[in-house]
């Protein structure tokens, strides 16, 4: 059986967030917002390894790869071009590997259960989306009108059979959704039921996940 390796984005540099670090570096309670993926991936029942994707100047300090004790990759200019970079090292250093999974080391709220059942969604499936219904309106550009039935929202995690995207993924696609790259006859799971999942873009967004995290604990006293 082949292996599965976890990809963590952690490259950006959260201009949006406006703190004097990346946002992925701030803190939720006293950890790093990346600690809690890697504690998630390190936790997994499935995953194997797992890398995680830094900008320039991380990867020369050297810190993250020495406090998480994790393999390190440098990303690229674009999203695109540093998600191929660690497809191109799992396909080098893992070569045996049939399955990942990504997550933006921004979205903290995810759980080792949840890897690991979207790993085994492949299984059966060619790739899983986390996926949300939209509960507002549309309105289109082109026409002004648009049906909320027809489209849905996808967020971090996403996972994939290895061989299948690394064949499609061309990062100098405009697509930047690595599920758009895949042929239209690829299957995919829609992941409706993680319903506690946050991206962290702005400051104030540090205390919804703090609240989230209690929430989450509370419930299972």
């Amino acid at each position: 059986m082949g292996s599965s390796i976890g990809i963590i984005l952690a490259g950006g540099i959260g201009s949006r967030f406006g703190a004097d670090c990346p946002k992925q570096y701030c803190k939720i309670f006293d950890k790093e917002m990346i600690w809690y993926t890697i504690d998630a991936f390190r936790r997994s029942k499935r995953l194997d390894d797992f890398i995680i994707v830094l900008d320039e100047n991380e990867m020369k300090k050297g810190r993250i790869a020495e406090t998480y004790a994790a393999k390190t990759v440098q990303g690229g200019s674009s999203r695109n071009e540093s998600f191929k970079n660690a497809l191109d090292y799992i396909a080098k250093n893992y070569p045996d590997c049939e399955k990942i999974i990504e997550n933006n080391a921004a979205c903290p709220m995810i759980t080792p259960e949840l890897i690991d059942e979207f790993l085994d969604l492949l299984d059966e499936y060619d790739f899983v989306n986390t996926a949300y219904k939209i509960t507002d309106a549309l309105g289109a550009y082109n026409g002004r009108i648009a049906n909320r039935e027809d489209f849905y929202l996808i967020q971090a995690p996403d996972a994939y059979r290895f061989p299948l995207l690394y064949k499609h993924f061309d990062e100098k696609s405009e697509l930047c959704h690595p599920a758009h790259q895949l042929p239209l006859e690829a299957r995919e799971y829609r992941y409706f039921d993680y319903i506690d999942n946050y991206k962290v873009t702005y400051p104030n967004d540090i205390k919804i996940v703090e609240f989230l995290m209690t929430e989450r604990e509370n419930k299972k006293k």
